[in-house]
């Protein structure tokens, strides 16, 4: 099987589609040879803050020696970049070997594109010899592919909040519910405070296992906005510089940090320093510098996400100067949610389509816009590259942009403005 090929059986399995459950993934993977358990695993799941949260244990692991699997979702221009071996995207060749594989051990092609993903991630790093793999859940917990692992080192709850409820539940409690299921018994169990229903009931989950509550946050002491980096001091006074920006990545290491402290692992403290000082998550408030302007790219697409890219933003230099805004939600999104704490910043706005199928119209994000914002100015493009091109010619307009609302917006901007992610 080719690449190209491979690429065509997974969009025939369309991203799109969600049919949550086990018991798919279960037998298949055992077809398999159980690869999900050949490699010791950290798991990951949350609202918000689990892409970055895996993206700083990963980096940690790898810079004690270790040789680490990353298992992400969704990609932001291909879907190599969800299946990574020491920080490289699997190769092109092995990515069509394992969906080859997958196939055989799929013989009524049951799986959705998330499972057959998820039995790359798999095969891929048992076959490669990972020391230690770190898994982020696709879609909650409980019933996501990813919770097949019996015994992981340590699971994550990164946080609790409104966001695919037709799936997970319309009250924090049942969210919380899906997520926290990744607990298991006797195995470390990790979460920060929480909203005081999601508490509740994360707190009960964490109890089948080896409770860990993550307090106190690590503080940002100083910020390097152009060169994407911020220096954090941790609860014991030692300090680090973190290559990511937002005033929750501070939450995100506290917990990567009592994860691995929690696992039994020995991670040494120069680990510490170089892992944090190294990591990259790409299109999380990634600041993208062209010629004299500045574009900021952040793929935050709730109602949480976008109360924590309003709190960065107002930290900005760039905050106490016009800025345009291009914007483009999925139509399963909380439109109304995520402009309310953008509302106040909204004053030049550009909306785009997403390159998904989930696209909401850029006409009716204007409609929740112009409620939200009645002072602003709003005009539509085709897509973010035309957007991104229409602003760097326009000589009248503000020099910085902030391209926001979609993983899948924050992939195409990137792409657009010459960096990979």
């Amino acid at each position: 099987m080719t690449f190209a090929e491979a690429l065509a059986v997974l969009e025939a399995r369309q991203e799109t589609r969600v049919e949550l459950g086990l018991e798919r993934m279960r037998a298949h993977l055992a077809r398999l040879g159980d690869p999900q358990e050949q490699v010791p695993c950290f798991h990951v799941a949350g609202t918000n803050g689990k892409g970055s949260t895996c993206a700083m244990l990963d980096s940690v692991l790898r810079a004690s020696g270790r040789r680490t699997g990353l298992y992400i979702s969704p990609h932001l221009q291909s879907p190599r970049e969800r299946v990574k071996v020491d920080g490289k995207p699997i190769s092109e060749r092995a990515f069509a070997a394992a969906v080859a594989r997958a196939l055989k051990a799929d013989p009524r092609g049951e799986l959705t594109y998330f499972e057959l993903m998820t039995s790359i991630a798999f095969q891929h790093f048992a076959s490669a010899r990972c020391d230690v793999a770190v898994l982020e859940t696709g879609l909650g917990g409980r019933l996501d592919a990813t919770n097949v692992v019996a015994a992981p080192l340590a699971a994550v709850v990164t946080s609790i909040d409104f966001d695919h409820m037709s799936y997970l539940g319309n009250t924090l409690a049942k969210i919380a519910g899906e997520k926290a299921a990744i607990f298991k018994a006797g195995r470390p169990a990790v979460y920060p405070e929480l909203p005081p229903s999601a508490a509740a009931v994360v707190g009960r989950a964490a109890r089948i296992g080896a409770p860990v509550l993550v307090r106190r946050a690590w503080r940002t002491t100083g910020v390097q906005w152009a060169r994407g980096r911020q220096m954090l001091r941790a609860p014991n006074g030692r300090r680090y510089a973190l290559s990511l920006l937002g005033t929750r990545q501070g939450r995100n290491a506290a917990l990567a940090r009592a994860a691995l402290d929690a696992s039994g692992l020995n991670i040494a403290e120069t680990a510490w320093r170089r892992g944090l000082a190294s990591v990259r998550w790409p299109g999380r408030f990634e600041v993208v510098r062209l010629g004299r302007r500045t574009a900021i790219v952040d793929g935050g697409h709730n109602p949480e996400a976008a109360r924590a890219l309003a709190a960065t933003w107002r930290e900005t230099p760039w905050a106490r100067r016009p800025a345009r805004w291009i914007l483009g939600l999925l139509k399963d999104k909380d439109a109304a949610g995520v402009i309310a704490p953008l509302a106040p910043n909204l004053r030049d706005v550009v909306l785009v389509r997403p390159p998904s199928p989930r696209a909401l119209a850029p006409l009716e994000l204007a409609a929740v816009v112009r409620r939200k914002a009645p002072r602003a100015r709003v005009t539509v493009e085709n897509d973010v590259s035309a957007a991104l091109k229409a602003w760097r010619a326009d000589r009248s307009a503000p020099d910085v942009a902030v391209v926001a609302g979609s993983l899948y917006l924050a992939g195409a901007a990137l792409k657009a403005c010459g960096r990979k992610a």
